[in-house]
């Protein structure tokens, strides 16, 4: 199987502007500063790979701090070179609407992602749709490589139509400094599972994509036959199921690792006579665990497996 897989360097890493980092009343000398260290942090990144950077709207007409525009930042000589390197990459600048629609992520409108209790697009899209946030260095509540959201989310109960809010939290990669990247440079750099298209690759490429996950038999017809509408979400909560697998310690963490997923739930103990599969060794288990796919519409069903240091996946479909 190695080897067989386009590696994902084509694919561009999504980079959203956090808006709300550029509402300070920060005057034209320290946004010029400001801008110099984003421009890092774009270079930084690049070396990485091809990115596209995603703002509220075009980035010609945004504000940079209250009052002062980008037109404005650009006019001043003093910045000359930092606007060339923006300019440069004018064909990989985009929205945040254009690049959820792309990344199949534009039916979540029922989603809204606060910090500390206001609203922020840009952070929210990087983290529907698997990027990464960049801020300018002009409030101390940007200088971090993680940054904390309360999601509201409606959902459908799919077996009563009812309509309900789930609140929950989650983070979102970020930087506003180069010193931040080094937290995300080898997700960054990760070759290959980007480029899949398909759930048949997936289950292709597990073994090279997902070391610490474990698979049913059963799965590879779930994934080859996988509803696409379902595609990418299967796709984004198997890496996060991996990352989970990849740094839990089982002796330490004896009731289960830290989920780098949201919403993984047990499930209810009446759903649970209806979760059992034949397990690797033929012995009928039940993978109590599951995460969604898209809303409440599909899941994944897992079990832990500790003394293997590994989670088992029984199911990834519809939901049963």
């Amino acid at each position: 199987m190695k080897g067989t897989i386009e590696k994902g360097w084509g694919v561009p890493l999504l980079v959203f502007l956090n808006e709300r980092s550029c509402a300070s009343d920060r005057g034209p000398d320290e946004v010029a500063a400001g801008m110099r260290t984003f421009v890092d942090v774009l270079r930084e990144l690049r070396r990485w790979r091809d990115i596209s950077l995603a703002t509220q709207s075009p980035l010609d007409q945004a504000e940079l701090a209250r009052g002062y525009y980008y037109a404005q930042w650009r006019n001043d000589t003093r910045n000359k070179d930092q606007h060339r390197y923006i300019q440069a990459m004018r064909n990989r600048r985009t929205t945040f609407q254009a690049a959820l629609h792309a990344s199949a992520a534009a039916d979540r409108a029922g989603v809204w992602h606060r910090h500390e209790g206001v609203d922020v697009q840009g952070l929210g899209a990087a983290r529907m749709t698997d990027g990464m946030a960049v801020s300018l260095p002009l409030d101390p509540a940007w200088d971090a490589c993680w940054l904390d959201l309360a999601i509201e989310e409606l959902s459908e109960d799919p077996a009563t139509g009812d309509v309900h809010a789930d609140e929950y939290t989650d983070r979102v990669r970020h930087a506003s400094r180069v010193a931040h990247l080094g937290e995300h440079e080898a997700w960054g750099r990760l070759e290959g599972l980007d480029a899949v298209s398909s759930g048949a690759e997936l289950w292709a490429g597990r073994e090279d994509f997902f070391p610490n996950l474990q698979f049913l038999p059963r799965v590879r017809e779930d994934l080859e036959n996988l509803d696409p509408k379902w595609f990418k979400g299967a796709r984004r909560l198997l890496r996060q199921l991996q990352e989970t697998a990849a740094g839990w310690d089982p002796v330490s963490s004896p009731t289960g690792p830290h989920w780098e997923a949201s919403n993984i739930r047990p499930e209810h103990e009446n759903a649970r006579r209806n979760r059992y599969w034949d397990d690797l060794d033929g012995e009928s288990r039940c993978f109590e665990l599951h995460g969604n796919l898209n809303r409440n519409a599909g899941r994944v069903y897992f079990r832990l497996v500790h003394e293997e240091k590994a989670i088992r996946i029984a199911h990834i479909g519809r939901h049963l």
